[in-house]
């Protein structure tokens, strides 16, 4: 766990770093709000457990920028309702906007977490005071111009999602040893893929039901430019021919999505297939070994 937005986890093999949308956390630095914001997130993610990360986009850098769902639901909104992370206002567009304010009030009406203090500094804030004054080696801002440019990724449609194990100790697929890893532990990892499966299938519902929205607008938006064409009414007829584009650019990157999300579905069912045929195996072994 990097801090109380950040953490490292093990996707497809390989190490990387994700963020939690929408929100910013104390830094480490920041007085005792940095290390419980990090405990908090901790405690929501703990290593070695198994998520949903629904990446919205990846920064030059390889940073992930992602709404994470643990077994309970969506964490970015747990974080702000305990107090534990701000709303990061400047990066927060369309349909997210009230859901995350309104756990943010929630926090600061019961004086929850950071909401403590009596004026409390502004993870953002304190980066910048910190940047002036020292060498301060903290997260740089990130640039929110691709969610204002980016209708999919503003309304919260990521490019890709994946189930990640939390942490960098093993892989997600790798077969378990017998003789370190228990039945009751398998059972447990067989269920957190069993409802990470109906959280893929559920935003596959969801997807679908954008995409078709978006397709819709963009039909909407054609048939209006050909009225204001018909009626030589050429900027209105261009201005709706921009929109039209705009929201078919969304639907494409909701199509990706879509793409990717059968396919995390199919290695989710792989997953737990190969598991319970070794629960399986591991039972039968038992039972010859009694």
């Amino acid at each position: 766990m990097v801090d109380g937005d950040t953490f490292w986890a093990d996707l497809n093999g390989r190490p990387t770093r994700f963020r939690l949308a929408y929100v910013d956390a104390p830094e480490l630095t920041q007085g005792r709000w940095g290390r419980l914001s990090q405990e908090a997130l901790q405690s929501l993610l703990p290593p070695g457990s198994l998520v949903q990360v629904d990446t919205l986009y990846v920064t030059p850098e390889g940073l992930h920028i992602a709404q994470v769902y643990n077994a309970e639901g969506l964490v970015n909104l747990e974080m702000l309702r305990q107090g534990q992370a701000v709303v990061y206002e400047r990066f927060l567009y369309g349909a997210n906007r009230e859901r995350y304010l309104e756990a943010q009030e929630l926090a600061q009406a019961a004086r929850r977490g950071f909401w403590q203090q009596r004026n409390p500094v502004m993870p953002w804030e304190f980066r910048e005071t910190a940047a002036q004054t020292s060498a301060f080696a903290g997260s740089n801002v990130l640039d929110g111009s691709f969610l204002r440019e980016n209708l999919a990724a503003a309304a919260g449609v990521g490019i890709a999602t994946a189930v990640v194990m939390v942490g960098l100790s093993k892989l997600l697929w790798r077969k378990p040893s017998r003789q370190r890893v228990s039945i009751r532990q398998m059972e447990r990892d067989l269920k957190q893929l069993q409802r990470s499966l109906a959280t893929t299938l559920a935003s596959r519902k969801q997807l679908e039901r954008q995409y078709d929205q978006l397709l819709q607008k963009a039909e909407d938006w054609f048939v209006r430019a050909q009225k204001a064409s018909q009626h030589d009414q050429d900027e209105l007829a261009r201005q709706a021919l921009v929109q039209r584009n705009q929201h078919m650019s969304a639907a494409e990157a909701v199509r990706k999505s879509l793409d990717e999300v059968e396919a995390q579905a199919a290695t989710l069912r792989e997953g737990i297939s190969r598991l319970e045929s070794q629960i399986a195996l591991a039972k039968l072994e038992r039972e010859m070994n009694n």
